[in-house]
């Protein structure tokens, strides 16, 4: 938890040197049939419920905290089989003009009571007429990850595609659609996983999402 405390403080800091700036307060509610990240489930396929809180102001620096409950199997190989996944992040987006933009910034995952689970990213995104490129680095020993996607409106909703590595563990890919009513947006989506490690650990499937 240091780690987010750090994060907090220091966005803190530079918010107070904004004294013209606007300062937004947003939060977002979600569940999702199956938590997948990068292709791979984080709920053994159950259920999850996700929230979070973002503060940002008119120059394009945020700050942000979002948590999902998140589960492993019995056999997994780190001790303890987790409950919570808390992470904190901050950074700053701007745009090159109305069609392209880009993001920049930084991640800590964190589990509560399963230190050995943690790791931090730096992160910058590129996007241009609806194709976007990210690249996360890993700090320390965790593990760096590209992606590219894109994504352009269909109907009431937009549909959207994305191709992943993330490196020494696999890569994945992504195709959904996401439909806006109200202030609700529905998700329905199919991933798939190829695993570094062999087929035995390769995952694909269809999730569903809702968010507000």
């Amino acid at each position: 938890m240091n780690i987010l405390k750090k994060i907090i403080f220091s966005f803190t800091l530079s918010l107070s040197s904004l004294v013209f700036a606007d300062v937004s307060l947003s939060g977002n509610v979600g569940l999702t049939s199956d938590y997948i990240w990068r292709g791979m489930t984080q709920n053994e396929g159950d259920p999850s419920i996700s929230g979070g809180f973002d503060l940002e102001d008119d120059s394009g620096f945020y700050l942000g905290v979002w948590a999902a409950n998140v589960t492993a199997d019995d056999d997994d190989t780190v001790a303890g089989s987790g409950s919570l996944e808390l992470d904190g992040y901050l950074g700053y987006s701007g745009s090159f003009n109305e069609d392209a933009g880009y993001d920049i910034g930084y991640i800590a995952y964190t589990y509560p009571d399963y230190d050995a689970w943690d790791f931090e990213e730096l992160y910058i995104t590129f996007d241009f007429y609806g194709v976007y490129v990210t690249y996360a680095g890993g700090i320390d020993t965790a593990n760096d990850y590209s992606e590219i996607g894109y994504s352009v409106d269909a109907g009431p909703g937009s549909f959207s595609i994305s191709y992943g590595e993330y490196d020494n563990t696999g890569s994945n890919y992504l195709i959904g659609y996401d439909w806006s009513v109200g202030d609700f947006t529905l998700g329905f989506y199919y991933s798939d996983f190829d695993s570094d490690a062999g087929a035995a650990s390769d995952q694909d499937g269809g999730f569903f999402t809702i968010s507000y």
